[in-house]
Parts: C-alpha cells; sequence; structure tokens
C-alpha cells in the first residue's frame, strides 16, 4: 500500500489533519485551500484539531443510519450510532443526482472521514466545498468559535466583521472598504470569530461568495455589524438581548444535534459579551466607512 499524503490545514487556528491516498494536486483542493496548508512551522499548538481521512469509493456512496436533520439544500445528516454521516449531493442543471460524497464524524467531531466517488473530468474534492466547510464549522465549536454569514475585513489593525443574509450588502460593504489605505479584506461570505486568551478574533476562511474574497488573514476583533440596507445612512448600538437572534440567524448553527447547539450558544453568548454589536441601516456608498469608524 502506498504511503499516504499527509495535508495539514489550518483555518482559524484549528487544525485539520487530512491523511490520503491522493495528493492535494490529485484532490483539487490547491486552488481553495492551498492558502490555508500548514507549514510544518505552523503545526504546533493549535486551539483545536480533526483528524480526517479520505477515501475512494468505486461507486456512489450511500446513507448511513437514521436520517435527523434535511435543511433541504446539498446536505443531509444522519445519526448512525454515536456518530453522524452527512451526505453530499450537488444538483446538476436542477437534475438530482447520486450521493458523490460520505462524511461521517465521531461526536466530539474531531475524528472524521469523508468518502467520495470520483466522476467526470475535473473531479475536484467536496473538501473544496460542503464537506470542508461543515467539517471546519462544526469542529470550531469546540474551540468557543462560530462561523457567520458574513464578511469581513482588518482596518489597520482593528477587524470588522459585517453580518447578513444573502442580498445584505455583504459584498458590497468589501468593495467599498477595500481601496481603503491599510484595509484587508478577508472574506466576503464566511467568517469565523472566537473569543482568545488575548481577546476577541476574526478570522477569513477558504469559503468565499461572489466576489470569491478567502484570504487567511485574522484580525482582533473590534465590532459585530449587523447590515441592513435603508435610504438614509445610520449606525446604532444593540445590546446583547437584542443581538443574540439576529446573529443566530445569521450564523451556521448545528441544529442536528441538542449537544452541539448547546455548545454553539454558549460561544455566541460568550462573544457578545466582548464584541460590541451594531446595527447599521446604510445606501451602498463611500460615507459608510467614516460612520463605522466614528464607532470603532
Amino acid at each position: 500500500m502506498a504511503t499516504p499524503h499527509n495535508i495539514p490545514i489550518r483555518i482559524a487556528n484549528l487544525l485539520i489533519e487530512l491523511t490520503s491516498p491522493l495528493s492535494a494536486v490529485e484532490l483539487g483542493i490547491e486552488g481553495r485551500l492551498g492558502p490555508f496548508r500548514a507549514e510544518e512551522g505552523a503545526l504546533e499548538n493549535p486551539l483545536s484539531r480533526v483528524a480526517l481521512r479520505w477515501e475512494d469509493s468505486k461507486n456512489p456512496p450511500a446513507p448511513q443510519g437514521e436520517l435527523i436533520y434535511d435543511p433541504g439544500s446539498i446536505w443531509k445528516m444522519y445519526r448512525a450510532g454515536s456518530d453522524f454521516c452527512a451526505t453530499l449531493a450537488y444538483e446538476n442543471q436542477g437534475q438530482s443526482v447520486p450521493v458523490q460524497g460520505l462524511l461521517r464524524a465521531n461526536r466530539a467531531w474531531d475524528d472524521a472521514i469523508l468518502t467520495e466517488h470520483r466522476s467526470g473530468l475535473g473531479w475536484q474534492s467536496l473538501l473544496n466545498l460542503g464537506a470542508g466547510e461543515l467539517i471546519f464549522r462544526t469542529a470550531i465549536l469546540s474551540s468557543g468559535g462560530l462561523v457567520l454569514h458574513s464578511s469581513g475585513l482588518d482596518d489597520n489593525g482593528k477587524g470588522i466583521v459585517f453580518i447578513g443574509h444573502s442580498g445584505a450588502g455583504k459584498s458590497t460593504q468589501v468593495g467599498l472598504w477595500s481601496h481603503e489605505p491599510g484595509v484587508v479584506a478577508m472574506n466576503d461570505d464566511r467568517i469565523a470569530v472566537r473569543v482568545e486568551a488575548g481577546g476577541p478574533v476574526c478570522y477569513g476562511t477558504p469559503w468565499g461568495g461572489t466576489a470569491e474574497i478567502a484570504r487567511n488573514h485574522a484580525a482582533p476583533l473590534a465590532a459585530l455589524i449587523v447590515l441592513e440596507q435603508a435610504s438614509e445612512n445610520a449606525i446604532q448600538p444593540l445590546a446583547p438581548a437584542a443581538a443574540a437572534p439576529l446573529l443566530m440567524a445569521r450564523a451556521f448553527l448545528p441544529y442536528w444535534d441538542a449537544a452541539l447547539m448547546q455548545r454553539a450558544m454558549a460561544n455566541l453568548n460568550t462573544i457578545l459579551a466582548r464584541v460590541p454589536v451594531y446595527r447599521l441601516r446604510c445606501r451602498p456608498e463611500g460615507a459608510v466607512i467614516s460612520l463605522v469608524r466614528s464607532i470603532l
């Protein structure tokens, strides 16, 4: 048997220790996950780890266990004994397709196996898409983290996270700010946040939105800002009790398991206790920048 490839990936201080009979190039993950590959000197002291094994399957993998959560999207969650099993299938031009990947994780989400059926020219691993994201956003819960539907940037050492549903203006904000001196755009659709020993931090992730901004960059988190489109620009602080339901509705939460949900809510409460939250009603114009900076 050939020696497996060890492909360590570090996202938001979470180390995913991927082993696979295929190389990163053969898996097709170099483009999206390459900037997050951990070099030898960056393997120490992560806040949490996931051991992930990749396996090939000659046939489309079959669901395992009892269906416990169906969000009506690309994946469904099953329970098989004490493990969780997610099937993943991306539609092809509106047509349903066989299961393309099966992700099996233990209860702690620190040990997982991804089984995939390779098909077609240009095949790429689902680690680039839903499988990788599902692993990350669930495993980060164990170290106090949370992934928000948001864009984020580093404004000269101050991390700003713009939170909103699709169409709220997340990518627009990144576009407005990106030409400002000292601003680093981190991601336009998925930002991870966590309160760490040194304070709150926000992180870019590999999964960007329509603007495909997905930078491996972190910044001290200065503010969480809930976006609303409006005819006039205004920003107001939100008390934690008012901010909590808004953030819950815009976070990627593990609704399939009560214990994981409890952990996610604890993380959210910790974040709300340390990070100011604002509601920004605005037009898509540069005047928003000085308005936001006025509250940092």
